[in-house]
């Protein structure tokens, strides 16, 4: 079959390589080919109960992960507020004057810093955030007495920051995926209508689709995937394991 772009596909499945990892997702409902992944704010108040708030953790997750492998991040970073230099409370205020710090320290430093950011709440309601970043120049950072790294000009402005280098991507990339669902579980992520529950720089590199088609029942059936929710099946495998996979897939066609 051809698949037109506008228009509804049953049983549309695509794979996306992600540096040394493949990942297919099988949509169990009819989708629209264009537009699917690209919404990151919810457009209803979140229910953690709710399956479709499920299937946009799916999707947000998804996309973290994606963005996490796909692009040469520099450090694990975990961003604290002090209510001295700014409102804790106030996730929107403190992204706005974070986004506008990295702009003019890129512009200052003449650096390239790019972030993948998440949102969670304290106990108390205040925001910090965790994420992975890079570009900041070396000799801005210091080591604190716990062994991490501190980011001098964000503790001046914001509050306490604590980096680390990344010396695995694939298990950094899946700890930072986890926060999306942790948050919301655990009701620690941002509940509000129309926020966003995750925050990257422009620009950053993306899984790459290398096969899309329409699955057959039977296929479907021998493919391990390694999650399923109302909405999707899915899972992420190694070249080896795709490699057998792949062979299921060819039977596929447009």
């Amino acid at each position: 079959m051809k698949i037109a772009y506008g228009k509804y596909i049953h049983n549309y499945y695509n794979v996306k390589k992600i540096r040394d990892l493949y990942k297919i997702v099988y949509f169990k409902m009819p989708i629209k080919r264009r537009g699917f992944e690209d919404d990151t704010k919810y457009k209803s108040y979140r229910n953690v109960n709710d399956s479709k708030l499920r299937n946009n953790i799916s999707r947000a997750k998804s996309r973290v992960f994606e963005y996490a492998m796909a692009n040469d991040f520099e450090y694990f970073i975990t961003l604290t507020i002090d209510s001295d230099l700014l409102d804790r409370y106030d996730i929107d205020g403190y992204i706005k004057k974070l986004g506008q710090f990295i702009r003019d320290y890129r512009k200052k430093y003449s650096v390239d810093i790019q972030y993948l950011l998440v949102p969670e709440r304290h106990k108390d309601g205040a925001w910090h955030i965790h994420g992975l970043i890079k570009g900041i120049p070396k000799e801005h950072l210091v080591i604190n007495a716990n062994g991490y790294l501190d980011w001098k000009k964000y503790v001046e402005k914001f509050g306490y920051c604590s980096i680390d280098a990344i010396r695995d991507k694939e298990a950094v990339s899946k700890y930072i995926t986890k926060y999306i669902s942790k948050s919301f579980d655990k009701g620690k992520g941002v509940t509000e209508k129309e926020k966003k529950m995750y925050y990257c720089s422009r620009g950053l590199q993306k899984g790459v689709v290398v096969k899309e088609g329409t699955l057959q029942k039977e296929q479907i059936e021998k493919i391990p995937f390694r999650f399923e929710n109302e909405y999707v099946r899915t899972g992420i495998y190694n070249s080896k394991e795709y490699e057998k996979i792949k062979k299921i897939l060819e039977r596929c066609k447009f």
